[in-house]
């Protein structure tokens, strides 16, 4: 007489996930609204560029604010909450590149009137 044992089946999970229109219409407005691309001064020969948008949503403690450029110079960049001009607040350069790199941050640019030219140190 032979044993049979039997093998349990292989579990199979098949969902169909169905997501509320309105909840996709929310995700669309809220990618539409961060603009692309983000801030990021690109680095320059002495060191790693400045991401600050990173900054501004960290010091800021909100994901809704980006990085915006009021000037054509290094001196120009704002944190901005959203699309609301009116809440465009300052950025401290020596201190986004403490956040990105570590403390102690040095911030230094090679050309005031390139906005993209700072660099960490």
């Amino acid at each position: 007489m032979h044993q049979v044992t039997s093998r349990p089946a292989p579990i199979r999970i098949h969902r169909s996930i169905k997501v509320p229109s309105r909840l996709i219409q929310l995700l669309f407005a809220v990618l539409l609204a961060v603009p692309l691309p983000l801030a990021f001064a690109q680095p320059a020969s002495a060191g790693g560029g400045v991401n600050i948008t990173a900054w501004c949503r960290w010091y800021y403690n909100s994901g809704y604010f980006n990085a915006v450029s009021v000037a054509n110079n290094v001196y120009g960049w704002r944190c901005q909450y959203g699309s609301d001009t009116g809440t465009r607040l300052n950025v401290d350069m020596n201190n986004a590149c403490a956040y990105q790199y570590g403390a102690p941050g040095t911030a230094r640019y090679t050309n005031y009137y390139d906005k993209y030219s700072w660099y960490c140190v």
